[in-house]
């Protein structure tokens, strides 16, 4: 080892063995230490061991005895890992833990082999969870790994990684009180967390994931992992990395080409896999192997469902034969997400209109409870493969011994279509008497379910400013509707009980009611015999007319093209339009696996609870250099600069006597141009949010044109840098501003950089914080990111004509301390007469129905205040935007990041008796301070429009980052993006641009963090595509990956 003795020279290598308990000796301790260029050591001290050096402070006991599990854990806890790489040393510590390598005799490597390797290789996300224990002859690989080595290798261990197979990870060694797994899990840096979340995201997913993401990889592949030909990749200090090592053993084929006998032996050894590292944990965590626990099978099941959820159309063709997880395969047509997200699309537009004229009716979706709604008992439904809710926990993933196919893999009903998980309270069963459902006589059964994805899509309808109503004939009892969708998910729901004696159908009497009444704008009806009737997919009135599948399997195609050689037209002109659910998928598809931002305007928009987990991005973060994040920054004021250039040369060119200046106050000819230039500087793409029709000239000159006659800087007044919104971790990765704020100041430098060109005096831009104002946040939480805005500010070059200040100290300076004075008392005022008007209402009984009220009786309100009447009309939008800014109580244990996306499943929903206690407490306590919080929030806003903060500088240009009114000029940070820079996380984009999008959106779609020195090691500076991240060569001592150089030189701001 590069001269340094590996051991001590009477130690044998057949008899040491580097970890467990297995004694620790200084001498030994040290020279692995000293190899691996830790910079610690072991000294001795009052009869202690002491480990000293880099980040141990003045030293670490390991005790009077220590063990190497002691050093390996001190090591983790520092995050301190080997640096350089000494195959010998690899080699003896991958004897030393695993006896049964090679398990089997490597098969022959054929090209479908080799196809895996090269595509490990080149995808950067495959590779997060998964290596190969082999390079292509020739290869620079091949020439300096040794044999087995995980490739590609890992950016977070410099010093090498070594592979252990599952039996040895599985089996008892006599180093170990335990088996090896239950030492890897000891080790865990994530102290807090619970030993079985942890084996779920390092043992169970990094299989599950490796095996969906090459099968949707372009080249398609279908693995067969089996037991001996699995490994799981450990670094040299005994921490798993997330990965899985896949060797030549294991069966890979073309997925092509692949038969259904194929396609039942690979999932088979996938499931045998899970099922084999399922009961290692069990042993270990609860005792004898017999003993399964209910909660860990329960807990592998979801991450499969989870896994398995959304797959891409051809691979879920792929896994649409019989085998034991045929229960977890999903998939969402394509034609048929395109068809919900238009009707959704429309609904937004429809309520759009409406908010400002009252007079545009409500848009309404039309369901017809018999063919599109509740699911009759024996009736038609879309079917599933199985059902992973009704899977026993306690039963096998797959069962030993040669059964047959039918016996093993239980499909668990007949029929075609793609199973489906859906969110708790999806499939719960009505109230039943004696095994029969309440029903009046002569109606048909129903079995107590809704179709898959109805209660997201209502809630949808509902969240996008339109109501669901569905309708029904017969005898039944409107009660019993009531309650069975109440239980099936589907609170409050509003129903239409049809005549029987009417002529026509349902749904077709319900739509021409509602059109003669002019109570609503039916934007789609979901109902079978119109659709059929109608033969086309919208009627005479633009109306979505939609049909369900009658439980057969859908065409599942891409782009409109066929699948398998079906080529069956189910949608266009002259068609009826088709869906196999009310499911739509969580994510975009613009082409495989491509990371793209969810362009969303809330985290209401997202399905949250479908949207993966990623924790390997983390360990695959980019590390930037000092010089590199310099370019970064460099690179992103340049190209603003430029802009800056081409704008005013625009507005030079349309109004050429701007550009200079004068004191005269009758020279309206260049005042008049000036005022022109400014506007057209203000309402380019790049700098407006909303329509130019909202600030017009007239507009202009009202705000700048005595400023311009006397040739003194224009002010500029806006809000914006409260604060990161970072509580609940699904928005923000962290508190302090990231690259998104930066590029929101280089926007207002452009903005100048612009304006000075066509009038030389600038602007004097007013940014005015309100962390503290409108809610209390933490003084030391506000400080810290004030500090590094500031510290941007000059990075930016801004400080010399941009104020960052609170509101309330400016309101101070201007407004004096005797109006400011006033303000406790008439915040008290306000906030006591807003809560008394809400007084009877609570949040807790029924969310929905609760806000819904609110809004009725703001539309009702004839209180003698005009401005409570205001306030309430803002409620229940207030309320529901608060919900998912709010702090979420997390319990010990618990990820916070899979805790908050528990409790945001389905935050409006108490009564589901199939969430825990402490969910169902989490989601009380965030409605509850969403509540007050909006409270608080309206009656600020009341308290400023009193006192006149609206006006604390006059005259002037009032920036609008939120919605815009008419006199009003809307400005974006960060150009098209619908988030502002502190509500989310910053991203650099595939194509160069700096946006902003949350962090839960983020991670699913494949984008890693990058650090940088300006945030330290505790929060990113951005989060990058991993498409464009580069491994450090082979040898090297920096962590983490690189960012590719031509990504670094197209950073720039969006346009658009």
């Amino acid at each position: 080892m590069n001269g340094r003795p590996r051991l001590g020279p009477e130690k044998s290598t057949a008899i040491v063995r580097p970890f467990g308990t297995w004694p620790l000796e200084a001498e030994e301790a040290n020279s692995i230490l000293a190899g691996g260029d830790y910079g610690l050591r072991v000294v001795w001290r009052d009869h202690l061991a002491w480990l000293v050096g880099e980040r141990a402070g003045s030293g670490i006991p390991l005790g009077p005895a220590p063990t190497w599990t002691r050093l390996y854990r001190v090591l983790i806890r520092l995050r301190s890992t080997r640096k350089r790489r000494d195959p010998d040393w690899l080699a003896l510590l991958t004897g030393a833990l695993d006896p049964y390598a090679p398990l089997e005799r490597q098969r022959r490597s054929d090209d479908d082999w080799w196809n895996l390797v090269e595509m490990v290789d080149g995808d950067p996300m495959l590779r997060m969870h998964c290596a190969t224990s082999g390079a292509r002859p020739g290869s620079d690989a091949e020439r300096t790994a040794m044999p087995n080595e995980p490739l590609p290798a890992h950016p977070e261990f410099p010093g090498g990684t070594i592979p252990v197979t599952v039996p040895a990870l599985l089996g008892p060694c006599s180093a170990l009180p335990r088996t090896l797994l239950g030492e890897v899990v000891a080790n865990r840096f994530e102290r807090d967390e619970s030993a079985l979340h942890y084996f779920l995201e390092y043992f169970i997913r990094p299989p599950l994931r490796a095996f969906r993401l090459v099968l949707e990889n372009s080249g398609a592949l279908l693995l067969t992992p089996r037991v001996g030909a699995l490994a799981v990749e450990l670094s040299p200090e005994l921490q798993a990395t997330g990965r899985v090592v896949i060797t030549s053993a294991a069966g890979v084929c073309d997925a092509s080409r692949v038969t259904s006998a194929d396609v039942r032996e690979g999932v088979r050894a996938l499931a045998r896999t899970l099922d084999t590292l399922a009961g290692g944990f069990e042993s270990f965590e609860f005792g004898e192997r017999g003993a399964r626990s209910r909660r860990t099978r329960s807990a592998v099941q979801h991450v499969i469902a989870a896994e398995l959820r959304d797959l891409e159309a051809d691979s879920a063709d792929v896994l649409s034969g019989q085998h034991p997880l045929r229960g977890f395969v999903h998939t969402v047509p394509a034609e048929q997400d395109a068809l919900l997200r238009r009707v959704l699309h429309t609904v937004q537009e429809r309520t759009r209109k409406r908010r400002w004229d009252r007079r545009v009716p409500q848009p309404m979706v039309v369901v017809d409870l018999d063919s599109c709604g509740l699911v009759t008992s024996g009736g038609k439904r879309t079917e599933r493969f199985g059902d992973p809710e009704a899977r026993d926990p306690f039963a096998p993933l797959c069962r030993g011994g040669h059964l047959s196919a039918e016996s093993e893999d239980r499909p668990g009903r007949a029929g075609g279509g793609i199973p489906s998980r859906v969110r708790p309270g999806e499939f719960k069963g009505c109230a039943v008497d004696g095994g029969a459902a309440q029903w009046r006589t002569g109606a048909p059964l129903w079995a107590g379910s809704v179709h898959s994805g109805l209660p997201r899509f209502v809630w949808d309808v509902r969240d996008a400013g339109g109501r669901v109503v569905f309708c029904f004939s017969g005898d039944r009892d409107g009660e019993y509707v009531r309650k069975a969708l109440d239980e099936t998910g589907v609170p409050e729901a509003d129903l239409i009980h049809v005549p029987e004696e009417s002529t026509e159908s349902v749904a077709e009497w319900t739509v021409r009611r509602l059109r003669e009444l002019g109570q609503a704008e039916v934007v789609a009806v979901f109902d079978d015999k119109m659709a059929r009737d109608l033969g086309r997919p919208v009627d005479a009135h633009g109306t979505f007319v939609v049909a369900l599948s009658a439980g057969e399997v859908m065409p599942r195609q891409r782009d409109g093209g066929s699948v398998n050689g079906t080529a069956e037209q189910r949608t266009g002109a002259a068609a009826a339009s088709v869906i196999d659910s009310f499911e739509t998928s969580p994510r975009k598809r613009l082409g495989r696996r491509s990371p793209v931002l969810s362009n969303t305007h809330s985290l209401e928009e997202l399905h949250v609870a479908a949207l993966r987990e990623n924790r390997s991005a983390q360990r695959w973060a980019v590390r930037l250099s000092g010089s590199e994040t310099e370019s970064i920054v460099a690179n992103v004021i340049d190209d603003a600069d430029r802009a800056a250039e081409r704008t005013a040369c625009g507005a030079l060119a349309k109004f050429p006597g701007s550009g200079q200046t004068g004191n005269r106050w009758d020279d309206r000819e260049r005042v008049g141009a000036v005022v022109g230039a400014l506007h057209h500087v203000f309402t380019r793409k790049q700098f407006l949010k909303g329509s130019r029709s909202n600030y017009v000239v007239a507009d202009m000159q009202r705000d700048v044109g005595d400023c311009v006659a006397r040739g003194e800087p224009v002010e500029v007044v806006l809000l914006g840098f409260p604060v990161k919104q970072s509580l609940n971790r699904l928005k923000a990765y962290g508190p302090l501003p990231d690259i998104a704020e930066l590029g929101g100041l280089v926007r207002l430098r452009e903005l100048q950089q612009a304006v000075r060109r066509v009038y030389p005096p600038g602007l004097r831009i007013n940014v005015l914080t309100d962390g503290r104002h409108f809610r209390p946040r933490p003084s030391s939480m506000i400080r810290a990111y004030t500090r590094k805005l500031h510290e941007y500010a000059s990075m930016a070059g801004v400080d010399g004509y941009v104020s960052i200040r609170e509101l309330d100290t400016v309101a101070a300076e201007r407004l004096g301390p005797r109006v400011v004075s006033r303000r406790p008392e008439m915040f008290h005022d306000f906030r006591g007469c807003l809560e008394r008007v809400v007084a009877d209402f609570d949040i807790t009984d029924n969310p929905l129905r609760t806000l819904d009220q609110v809004q009725e009786r703001a539309e009702k309100w004839d209180g003698a205040e005009g401005v409570t009447a205001r306030s309430l009309q803002l409620f229940r939008e207030m309320v529901m935007s608060m919900v998912y800014s709010v702090p979420v109580p997390v319990p010990s244990g618990v990820d916070r990041l899979d805790w908050a996306r528990t409790v945001y499943a389905d935050v409006y929903n108490l009564t589901d008796t199939h969430i825990s206690p402490e969910v169902r407490q989490a989601r009380v306590a965030v409605l509850r301070r969403a509540w007050h919080n909006a409270i608080r929030y309206l009656s600020t806003m009341r308290v400023d429009e009193e006192l006149g903060y609206e006006e604390l500088f006059s005259p002037r240009v009032r920036l609008t980052v939120s919605a815009v009114t008419k006199g009003r000029c809307g400005f974006t940070y960060l150009g098209g993006s619908g988030l502002l820079p502190w509500q989310g996380t910053g991203v650099l984009d595939a194509r160069g641009y700096i946006a902003v999008d949350f962090a839960v959106s983020l991670l699913d779609q494949g984008f890693v963090p990058a650090y940088s020195a300006l945030l330290g090691r505790r929060q990113p500076l951005m989060m990058v595509p991993a498409q464009y991240t580069e491994l450090p060569l082979r040898g090297t001592r920096s962590e983490g990956t690189r960012l590719d150089g031509e990504l670094r030189s197209r950073a720039r701001l969006r346009r658009k």
